[in-house]
């Protein structure tokens, strides 16, 4: 009896990497599910199709979205995971429905299967796992993974309950500090450098916002920061008590090109950047230091934070994700945020505490993810 065919299309799909030395590339090719195997294959005008790989599903042990928090460097911006044997295929759909499709059929097809109990909701990239920095790629995951769910399917955001409701909850604003396409139905798309009322922001990881539609909904909590008050905690660059000393030893410690953080500076108030270079000095040879740079506000009456004098910014948040793809007068681009303790829990925690008695289920990022992206 042949397999029968579930889906097919036009996908990309990023190099396995089985070997150390395998290089890390993007190709197109077409899929093929049907209820045996997995399998690609390279398209060749006026030739038959070529098949370039082929997954049994019973070897898949974990299929899942891919969670960000990077630019995508493939024309397909949509990624998930199929995690089998000891390896993990990246697959990156054109739109959010494809992906849906995919990971939805997939689930269905294998979770009967020897499943993992954990999987990592982010990439793996540069010898770690993005959201819990395991550095040893079959490590144990950081999310609790269910063969039954869909990420699309989540119930709509809570309205303001009046007993958790911000202090002063008609004026609190927010600014996106970049773009973001929602991943379900209870999400908000945000639009970079607009502002946005924040509703509830008694979770760590989801705030709800309203647009200047009226409508409502969640958004991940690092890619928007608050016009008015300080409260860095979330960013797992702020060190809040770490002293200049501290940080020359934990950023020398850490020896990676652009490895920085924020931290208070001696007066009230007042923060400093510090990153490790590894620049030449002035005889050619490298020098591996740590600078450190004052966060200053201008004194037009604006209030700007500021670097570079030419670089004005609402927020220190948005100040530090622009370095973070623009060296723009420093040393180095901010590559790599440091912390002196972990700030990365090993399970979500559930977006509906402090949001009223409720149950919101939101299982897309964990407090590991951090935005904005770090690009090496």
């Amino acid at each position: 009896m042949f397999p029968r065919v579930i889906l097919k299309g036009t996908m990309i799909k990023k190099s396995q990497q089985k070997k150390r030395t395998s290089p890390s590339n993007y190709k197109e090719r077409f899929f093929v599910l049907d209820t045996q195997d997995l399998k690609y294959s390279e398209r060749r005008p006026g030739k038959r199709p070529m098949l370039k790989g082929c997954i049994e599903l019973s070897r898949i042990k974990c299929v899942e979205i891919v969670c960000a928090d990077v630019p995508i460097p493939c024309s397909y911006k949509y990624p998930f995971q199929v995690f089998h044997d000891s390896h993990y295929l990246y697959i990156f759909a054109p739109d959010n429905d494809c992906r849906q499709r995919w990971v939805r059929a997939l689930k269905e097809e294998t979770k009967h299967n020897n499943l993992v109990a954990k999987y990592h909701p982010n990439f793996w990239m540069e010898g770690r796992w993005r959201c819990c920095h395991q550095s040893e790629k079959l490590a144990t995951g950081c999310r609790i993974y269910n063969p039954e769910a869909c990420a699309s399917k989540k119930p709509l955001p809570l309205l303001p309950d009046p007993e958790t409701e911000l202090p002063d909850p008609g004026r609190q604003m927010v600014i996106a500090l970049q773009d973001y396409t929602p991943m379900g139905d209870d999400d908000l798309p945000l639009q970079k450098d607009q502002q946005y009322l924040l509703v509830n922001g008694s979770h760590s990881d989801w705030w709800s916002v309203q647009n200047d539609k009226g409508d409502i909904g969640f958004v991940p909590s690092t890619y928007v920061a608050e016009k008015i008050g300080s409260n860095f905690d979330r960013f797992e660059w702020y060190n809040k008590h770490v002293n200049r000393g501290e940080a020359e030893d934990l950023l020398m410690k850490e020896g990676k090109e652009g490895a920085f953080m924020v931290r208070d500076s001696r007066q009230a108030g007042v923060y400093t950047v510090s990153v490790f270079t590894k620049a030449p000095g002035s005889n050619g040879e490298k020098n591996p230091r740590v600078k450190h740079y004052q966060i200053r506000q201008s004194d037009d009456g604006q209030g700007a934070f500021y670097l570079a004098e030419k670089y004005l910014f609402c927020t220190i948040p948005e100040l530090i994700h622009y370095h973070q793809h623009n060296a723009a007068g420093l040393i180095t681009r901010l590559r790599h945020p440091v912390s002196q303790g972990a700030r990365c829990s090993l399970e979500t925690a559930d977006p509906s505490e402090g949001l009223g008695s409720q149950k919101i289920a939101h299982p897309l990022h964990s407090s590991c993810t951090n935005w904005p992206p770090s690009q090496t």
